[in-house]
């Protein structure tokens, strides 16, 4: 199924997350799936992330600088000490909902995480596309989410039949700005700037 996200102003919104829920039970995964989410520059790459519930997160370091990577959201808490390269073991995310992430030692350093019960989703591309493949036929709830959309939430789902003949492009067009881009730390400003 094609989707596509959109601002009001007729712009793409790349890096949206769309999750199909089924209206029934979903399959299990087959294995433990896995993820990773790596820190480079003094930022989390990716810093949006969607994955299935009871997946693996790993968190490597490939900066030079050690982190201390911990998230305070309901759906995870979890702190991981002070590291550098890979000192953990993956962290397994086994409640749905949305967790934000960040460094205790780099305060800019920010990633969020949505965790679903589907297996169907994925994120939009620089043209604001995706396309949701394998869905057996069924009604679902289209959800989009993304950590910058200020639109309501009744305004970012809707209900949909796939039937055999495929369902057309669903088209989502944001009525409200995002918000600000968080500063990413270091990105723009030097010791002499202060």
């Amino acid at each position: 199924m094609p989707v596509t996200v959109a601002l009001a102003d007729g712009a793409p919104l790349a890096g949206a997350i769309v999750v199909a829920e089924p209206s029934g039970p979903a399959p299990r995964p087959k294995g433990a799936p896995e993820a990773i989410i790596d820190q480079r520059d003094l930022a989390f790459v990716p810093d949006v992330l969607v994955v299935r519930t009871g997946t693996a997160v790993s968190f490597p370091n490939s900066d030079k600088v050690r982190h201390q990577v911990y998230s305070f959201s309901g759906a995870k808490q979890f702190k991981l000490g002070l590291y550098s390269g890979k000192a953990h073991p993956p962290v397994v995310f086994d409640r749905p909902g949305v967790v934000t992430v960040g460094c205790n030692i780099h305060d800019g350093m920010i990633a969020h995480i949505l965790v679903t019960d589907s297996p169907w989703f994925g994120r939009t591309g620089e043209h604001g596309e995706l396309r949701l493949t394998g869905l057996p036929d069924g009604s679902y709830t289209l959800r989009i989410w993304h950590p910058r959309i200020t639109d309501e939430p009744a305004r970012l789902e809707r209900v949909v039949e796939v039937a055999e003949a495929r369902t057309g492009t669903q088209s989502f067009l944001l009525t409200r700005k995002l918000k600000p881009e968080a500063h990413r730390h270091g990105t723009d400003q030097r010791w002499d700037d202060y």
